[in-house]
């Protein structure tokens, strides 16, 4: 598939495209992933990354990389070797056990978005910084809604202390739902060993984790071509406990990339590639995603827009260059510039999280965020699980056997026929058709005598019944205090 190293008598082919337009990407042109690989290769080799860890110079200096200060020139045949390494598919196990994901590149599975600074107050409706308490909500919202699949720390826990926020964080949301979770934001080896420890206690053990990892992360790049201390120590830290750990870059189109959409992509790559390289000398066969969440500034107000035409197709590109390499992906999707739930952020997610699914992303990280992932609501989590939901229905796979065709069924009802009433529909009604969760359809006067309410007050009351009422998987008494005396000894 990419068993090449760049040379530069690749980039005088001129019969090679010029252009890519998003469909041609979703076909799965494989010339074009090949120029991909070959820019971030010639990046790699004669460019370099800057890794600030000194411990990781150390290992791919060892491996036969060029170290020059902190600059880090890494061969196309390390790369090559690493990708080898690196497992085409796993499984996310969850704590309950009751909602494993198998990372098949059939399905595309939904998260929170992470990891914003500010809350809007579910009862103020004042924005306000975010809690610890957020975190557990958000959690509990989401451990209840069947189209999240995958809970994430959305917000900062800016009230717990900054040596403990990262297990604080993590022990949120392990309390509140019971499935799986993928942490952000931990940015040293000791923060990674602290939600290692944490997510040890609920498995049973160190070993026991290894075996059912119930918890992963990704570690973000700094772009351009740079790679933080703190974060490659804590991802050297989860590959060698055996979590699955991705490598997320979120370059700017014009302010951290060139402006253009194909130097954002070549250089992306580079960055995901280099820190993979690492991974995989460090700890062979670890687990690794292959992620992204690249965005673009509005050419009026110099913003970051995470939900633009450009910032899709670019994110769209991250999950087809993840099948290129076939490793499982972690795509950045949604992160409505909106700065309230309505109709711009319901425009912004679906029309980033369909592309993106159809372009093969394993896990969408997008749910419940405004402001460009600045701003959490409660509401906009069940609003963007309402979108993901249909997109999952119309994804997924549709009968098309001889009991699904029904003829013989079609030709006794005959011309002219009834089939509201019959047998065979209500057998299989609730399998054939989708039911919303909150999306109206019945009749304008139905809707006006039930007081007209909009998709947002629909949500805020989702809101308040699942707080009222849901409850997740339990954990133990002893498992909770063994929790809890290791987040304190974290947090001094």
């Amino acid at each position: 598939m990419f068993g090449f190293v760049y040379h530069e008598s690749f980039q005088e082919n001129q019969s090679m495209k010029s252009t890519l337009r998003l469909i041609d990407g979703l076909r799965g042109d494989e010339d074009i992933f090949e120029q991909v690989h070959a820019h971030a290769l010639d990046l790699l080799e004669n460019c370099g990354i800057r890794f600030h860890s000194e411990k990781a110079r150390g290992i791919l200096s060892d491996a036969g990389a060029e170290v020059s200060g902190d600059i880090v020139k890494i061969p196309g045949h390390l790369v090559e070797s690493a990708l080898k390494e690196a497992p085409a598919t796993f499984r996310l196990y969850s704590r309950d056990g009751k909602h494993d994901l198998d990372l098949d590149g059939q399905h595309t599975y939904y998260s929170q978005d992470g990891c914003a600074a500010h809350t809007l107050d579910f009862d103020s409706g004042h924005r306000r910084g975010s809690t610890k308490a957020d975190i557990e909500k958000m959690a509990l919202i989401s451990d209840y809604l069947e189209a999240v699949d995958i809970i994430t720390p959305t917000v900062s826990a800016a009230d717990t202390t900054v040596s403990g926020r990262a297990i604080h964080e993590l022990e949120a949301c392990f309390l509140n739902t019971g499935k799986h979770i993928v942490t952000e934001s931990v940015t040293s080896a000791r923060d990674a060993r602290a939600q290692i420890e944490l997510a040890a206690v609920i498995a049973g053990g160190e070993k026991a984790l290894r075996q059912r990892p119930i918890f992963c992360n990704f570690v973000c790049t700094v772009s351009p071509l740079t790679q933080d201390g703190g974060g490659m120590e804590a991802a050297l830290e989860f590959a060698a406990a055996g979590i699955p750990v991705g490598i997320y870059p979120m370059a700017i189109t014009g302010f951290t990339s060139p402006v253009t959409l194909a130097s954002n992509l070549a250089m992306d790559n580079a960055e995901v590639l280099s820190a993979i390289t690492l991974l995989q000398i460090a700890s062979p066969g670890a687990k690794v995603f292959y992620c992204g969440g690249p965005a673009t500034i509005d050419l009026r107000s110099g913003a970051y827009t995470a939900t633009s035409p450009e910032a899709i197709w670019l994110r769209s590109m991250v999950a087809r260059l993840s099948n290129f390499y076939d490793l499982p992906s972690i795509v950045g999707a949604g992160a409505t510039s909106a700065k309230m739930p309505g109709a711009q952020s319901a425009w912004e997610n679906a029309l980033s999280y369909l592309p993106t699914s159809l372009a093969g992303a394993d896990i969408l990280f997008g749910v419940g965020l405004l402001d460009g992932s600045n701003l959490l609501t409660y509401e906009q989590i069940i609003l963007d699980a309402e979108v993901a939901a249909m997109i999952k229905r119309l994804l997924a796979p549709v009968d098309i056997d001889r009991e699904a065709f029904s003829i013989e069924f079609i030709k006794e009802i005959g011309p002219g026929g009834v089939y509201l009433d019959k047998m065979h529909t209500v057998k299989n009604m609730r399998k054939a058709l989708s039911l919303p969760s909150i999306s109206d359809r019945s009749s304008y006067e139905e809707w006006h005598k039930k007081g007209q309410v909009d998709s947002v007050a629909a949500a805020r009351a989702k809101v308040k019944e699942i707080l009222a009422s849901h409850q997740p998987s339990p954990l133990s008494d002893d498992v909770r205090v063994a929790m809890s005396e290791l987040v304190k000894s974290y947090s001094n």
